[in-house]
C-alpha cells in the first residue's frame, strides 16, 4: 500500500491557524487603536472642542454661583460644583491674589506666594462676578480625560478578539468539515457500499487515515472479487467434473456389469473388458488428482498432517533417482548432478513426491526429447537447492492452460517454508526449488 507523505501535520496546522488568527487580531487591534487615537485627537481632544466645553462649563458656573449665592467669604458651594464629575480645574483671583483653587478646596487657604495670574493660560480666563458683587479673574480648565481613550482600547480589543475567534473557527472548521465528511463516507462503507471512494484531501494525518481507509476498501473489494471468481471457478469445476466423470463411470459400470454377469464370448473379450475398465479407472483417477490439486492450490485451509523430520540426502537420492529413471524410460536424456547434501528436512514426503510427479508430467508434455534435461541438487547455505532445466519442444502439448500442476508445486513448496521459481523464455524452461535445511 502506498503511504502518503505527511507534509503538514494536524497539530502544525492548528498552531498555524492560531498564529495566523493571533497576528490578524493583533494587526486589527493596532490599526483600530491608531485610527481611534487619530479620531480622538481630531474631536474630543482637539483644542476647539476643549475651548467649547470650557465656555459651556463657565456658563454653568455663573448660573451655579448665582443660585448658591457664592460670596467671597462663602466658597463652599464651589467645592461641590468642582467635584460633581466634570473634569474641571478652577482657580479664582481677586486683585491678582488667589482666592480659590479647586485642588485645595475652600477649607484650605492657598499660599499666595505660589500663585500668580500671569502664570495662567490667558485663553482660559473668564470674568466671574460673585453674589456679593466681587469681580474675579477666573481661570477654568476643562479636561476631556482618558475615558474616551479607554473606550477605544476596549472597542479595538473586542474587535481583535472577534476577528481572532472568527478566523480561527473558520480555519479549524475546514478540518472539522472534512472529519464529518469522512464519518459520512465511513457510514456509507459500513452500509455495504464498498464501491464508494473515500475522499483523500491534503497531506496530514487525516489524509493518511482517509488513504488507509480507501486502500482497505480496495483490498476488501479485491478479496471479494477473488472469492467471487473462485466461487464461479469452483462451480464450473464441479459442473465440468460431474460431466466428465459421468462418461468413464458409465463405461466402467457397464464393463463391470458385463464381467459380473459373465456376458463375454471368450477369454480375449474378457481381457478387453478388463483393459477398458482399467483405462476408465485411470481416467477417473486422473480427474480426482486434478480435483485434489485444484483444492490444494485454492483452498485457504490446509494442514501439515504428516510432517516429519527426514534425512535430506536419502530423500533427494530416492526422488531424483526415481524420476531420472522414469524420464529416461520415456525417451529423455537426463544429466543428474547431485552434490553433497547434509542436513534434515521437516517435510511431508508424499507431498514432495507429488511435486516431482507434477514436474515429471510437465516434462513429458512440454520437454524436447532431443535435448538434454539437466537436474542439479546441492546444499546452498541453509537451504536445499534443486534446479531442473530443459528445452521446450516445438511440437509439445499445449493443454493445462491454467498451469494447475505448477501452481500445486508452488503451494506445496511454500507450505514447507521454501520458494518455487519458474523461468521460461519460450525455448527453455527452468524450475528452482529452495527448501530450508536444519543441522539438528
Amino acid at each position: 500500500m502506498n503511504k502518503l507523505r505527511i507534509k503538514h501535520g494536524v497539530s502544525a496546522q492548528l498552531m498555524g491557524a492560531v498564529l495566523i488568527s493571533l497576528l490578524a487580531g493583533a494587526a486589527l487591534f493596532f490599526v483600530l487603536l491608531l485610527l481611534g487615537t487619530v479620531l480622538l485627537d481630531k474631536t474630543v481632544y482637539s483644542r476647539p472642542f476643549v475651548e467649547s466645553m470650557s465656555d459651556r462649563q463657565f456658563i454653568l458656573l455663573e448660573a451655579y454661583v448665582e443660585d448658591e449665592e457664592v460670596t467671597r467669604d462663602y466658597l463652599r458651594p464651589l467645592d461641590i460644583w468642582c467635584s460633581r464629575g466634570e473634569k474641571v480645574y478652577l482657580s479664582i483671583y481677586v486683585d491678582d491674589t488667589i482666592l480659590y483653587e479647586s485642588l485645595l478646596t475652600s477649607k484650605v487657604r492657598p499660599d499666595i506666594s505660589n500663585y500668580d495670574p500671569s502664570l495662567e493660560d490667558p485663553e482660559r480666563e473668564y470674568e466671574l462676578t460673585l453674589s456679593d458683587g466681587t469681580v474675579t479673574r477666573t481661570f477654568l480648565y476643562y479636561y476631556t480625560g482618558d475615558v474616551y481613550y479607554y473606550w477605544v482600547v476596549v472597542t479595538a480589543s473586542l474587535a481583535a478578539f472577534a476577528l481572532f475567534s472568527l478566523l480561527f473557527i473558520t480555519l479549524v472548521h475546514r478540518k472539522l468539515r472534512y472529519i464529518k465528511q469522512l464519518k459520512a463516507e465511513l457510514d456509507i462503507l459500513a452500509g455495504g457500499d464498498l464501491g464508494y471512494e473515500v475522499t483523500v484531501r491534503g497531506s496530514d494525518e487525516l489524509s493518511e487515515l482517509a488513504h488507509g481507509i480507501d486502500e482497505m476498501r480496495r483490498s476488501i473489494l479485491a478479496h471479494q472479487k477473488a472469492e467471487d471468481e473462485m466461487r464461479a471457478a469452483n462451480s464450473e469445476l464441479v459442473t465440468a467434473m460431474s460431466h466428465d466423470l459421468r462418461t468413464p463411470l458409465t463405461s466402467l459400470l457397464a464393463y463391470l456389469e458385463l464381467i459380473d454377469r459373465g456376458k463375454y464370448a471368450d477369454e480375449a473379450q474378457l481381457k478387453h473388458f478388463i483393459s477398458r475398465s482399467l483405462d476408465n479407472t485411470l481416467r477417473i483417477k486422473s480427474m480426482a488428482d486434478k480435483l485434489f490439486e485444484y483444492f490444494l492450490v485454492y483452498s485457504s485451509e490446509w494442514e501439515h498432517e504428516t510432517m516429519e523430520v527426514l534425512e535430506a540426502a536419502d530423500l533427494i537420492q530416492q526422488l531424483c533417482g526415481e524420476y531420472a529413471f522414469s524420464l529416461e524410460s520415456s525417451g529423455f536424456t537426463v544429466r543428474c548432478d547431485i552434490g553433497p547434501v547434509s542436513g534434515r528436512l521437516y517435510a511431508d514426503a508424499a507431498l514432495l513426491r507429488r511435486v516431482f510427479d507434477n514436474l515429471y508430467s510437465n516434462l513429458v508434455k512440454y520437454a524436447d526429447p532431443a535435448k538434454e534435461i539437466a537436474l542439479d541438487c546441492r546444499r546452498q547455505g541453509g537451504s536445499l537447492r534443486l534446479t531442473m532445466h530443459n528445452s521446450v519442444s516445438p511440437s509439445g502439448e499445449r493443454g493445462e492452460s491454467t498451469n494447475i500442476g505448477l501452481k500445486t508445486c508452488s503451494k506445496i513448496v511454500r507450505r514447507h517454508n521454501g520458494s518455487f521459481n519458474v523461468s521460461c523464455d519460450g525455448n527453455s524452461f527452468e524450475v528452482e526449488i529452495l527448501l530450508p535445511l536444519s543441522d539438528g
